[in-house]
């Protein structure tokens, strides 16, 4: 399970890393330390004509045929077990991927009872391509004029080798070749199931302060060794 993250790249190092074409003006935001559900962040998206584009979205994603948004909190995770039936992802999954980029994330180990944080990030502190899905939602009780929420989900799998030692799932994590091939609206289902069962890129974590439970805090603070 993924319920927070930090994304504190550079606009350059997102153009670098994930060969972004187009920056949308909203996509702009300042380095975060603490993401959690039902906040605005950052995808990358495949525009047909535009390439790659870095656009914003509310991390928990809203069905189309949702009837308030609210729904979004309980579905900023996608299991990739289900996600290809869920009715609640098969349409994105089929036809809206994206990227989560990402400098690492957060998940808590329980040790005789208690709750420890850990970031992680990669080895070579190389940007996570985290495999994602999103939607757009409107209010049809407003009619047409009604304006686009855009929302998205991060995909989870379950969690693999050391991993397994600080939880049970883990994000989809995306190399190169299956960053490209998610992100392409010609890519099958099988193929799909082939790059979320593809090797993650070699990770690295280390316990952190407690304070990032809290998700109004912010800063560089959060993701140091405890």
């Amino acid at each position: 399970m993924c319920g927070r993250y930090a994304n504190f790249l550079t606009e350059q190092e997102l153009v670098d890393a994930f060969e972004i074409a187009v920056i949308a003006d909203d996509a702009r935001l300042a380095p975060r330390y603490n993401i959690g559900p039902m906040q605005d962040t950052s995808i990358i998206v495949a525009r047909k004509e535009a390439g790659r584009s870095l656009e914003l979205a509310r991390w928990g994603l809203v069905p189309s045929w949702a009837k308030d948004p609210s729904i979004g909190s309980k579905m900023f995770n996608a299991r990739s077990e289900t996600v290809a039936e869920k009715p609640s992802f098969r349409s994105a999954f089929a036809k809206r991927r994206c990227i989560v980029p990402a400098s690492g994330y957060y998940e808590w180990r329980t040790v005789d009872g208690v709750k420890h944080p850990y970031f992680i990030h990669t080895e070579d502190g190389a940007p996570l391509a985290l495999a994602g899905l999103f939607e757009f939602w409107r209010d049809k009780a407003l009619g047409d004029e009604a304006p686009w929420l855009a929302t998205c989900s991060i995909v989870t799998t379950a969690a693999r080798d050391e991993m397994q030692e600080i939880h049970d799932r883990q994000p989809v994590m995306l190399l190169h070749d299956e960053a490209a091939a998610w992100l392409d609206a010609g890519t099958g289902k099988d193929d799909l199931f082939a790059v979320i069962a593809a090797p993650a890129p070699a990770l690295t974590w280390h316990e952190v302060g407690r304070d990032v439970g809290n998700i109004r805090n912010q800063g560089e603070q959060l993701v140091l060794p405890l």
